[in-house]
């Protein structure tokens, strides 16, 4: 009964609606067909104001030559023409040519992201963050080392915006994942800052496709004995800022898709007591939050004026992940 670490932009379609075969890109601004040695995918949900620090940030990494950078796009418009305009070349996937319904979540625009990657390695970054400058050699290094047969790795998130309100809406959702992490085989990943060998990606890709998030494929991977990792060195800067009414309707709606997604493969009994053990949360998970703060030394003054907005945004969470279980999704 725990809240999940990422966040849905647009709600998830009908549990059995699997992505379309997807076909060749055909953006004018596709790069050539060379194979490279990392993919990143990224659902484009938020515009170009967030998205364009995303791409920046890569298109810095001294490795960045060899990187295929592909965004699936969900936006349109004048977006989409400063996508396709950037240089270095992205691919630029339209969402409307696999979902012509308009019906989708984040995790099935990935889903086609990666199918049409050619790397053997595969990233998913949230089109709202910022890679640091060791992110990708330390990708490669690691999920190419043959002697640390990782399936995944995985990296911190940290706060890259001022204000209380941010920084509440950070805390709620990323506070353990920040630095710093165990440096090797872990269990609890980040779904914004994390990159797969593509096998195993793609042996769950239906995991995405049914618009389920990547720790459900985390947790198959474990399933069939692969190891996971994480790396202080692959860090990220969350980068997106939250007037606070629309994070708490953003969070209700989150919290109650999550819930929904985990109730398909409950009884009715379970359903009842994860609903209703919901209402016991805000209080488990603000200890969880302090205990985590304080175990990597991030009490600082600046932190506790905004333990009341974290406080309503775990209330605000737990009510949506008490309906998502009893109800369902919506």
């Amino acid at each position: 009964m725990t809240l999940a670490s990422t966040r849905p932009t647009s709600r998830p379609s009908t549990p059995h609606v699997l992505v379309q075969a997807p076909a060749p890109p055909q953006s004018s601004n596709s790069p050539d067909h060379a194979i490279r040695d990392l993919a990143v995918v990224i659902a484009s949900v938020n515009g170009w104001s967030l998205l364009e620090g995303t791409l920046r940030s890569l298109d810095a990494l001294p490795e960045r030559s060899r990187i295929e950078v592909i965004v699936v796009d969900a936006v349109g418009g004048t977006d989409r023409e400063r996508i396709a305009a950037h240089r270095p070349t992205v691919t630029l996937i339209p969402a409307e040519r696999h979902f012509p319904s308009g019906q989708f979540a984040i995790p099935q625009l990935r889903a086609v992201g990666a199918r049409l990657a050619s790397a053997s390695i595969v990233a998913i970054l949230e089109d709202h963050v910022e890679v640091e400058p060791a992110w990708a050699d330390t990708v490669l290094r690691i999920l190419n080392a043959p002697d640390h047969p990782f399936a995944a790795v995985a990296g911190p998130v940290e706060n890259g915006c001022a204000g209380y309100v941010n920084l509440a809406a950070f805390l709620t959702e990323y506070a353990r994942y920040m630095a710093p992490l165990v440096d090797g085989a872990a269990t609890d990943l980040p779904g914004n800052n994390i990159a797969y060998r593509r096998p195993h990606l793609l042996r769950h890709g239906q995991v995405l496709e049914e618009g389920r998030w990547e720790s459900w494929v985390n947790d198959r991977l474990r399933e069939e004995g692969q190891t996971l990792a994480t790396a202080n060195a692959m860090a990220v800067r969350h980068v997106k800022p939250f007037q606070l009414l629309d994070f708490l309707r953003q969070r209700f709606d989150f919290s109650r898709s999550f819930a929904g997604m985990r109730r398909r493969d409950q009884s009715p009994a379970r359903r009842l007591v994860y609903g209703l053990g919901s209402l016991g949360l805000p209080a488990l998970l603000l200890a969880r939050l302090i205990r985590i703060l304080v175990r990597k030394r991030r009490i600082e003054q600046g932190v506790w004026p905004a333990i009341p907005l974290v406080l309503l945004m775990l209330m605000v969470g737990a009510c949506g992940e008490m309906i998502g279980y009893l109800i369902g999704p919506g």
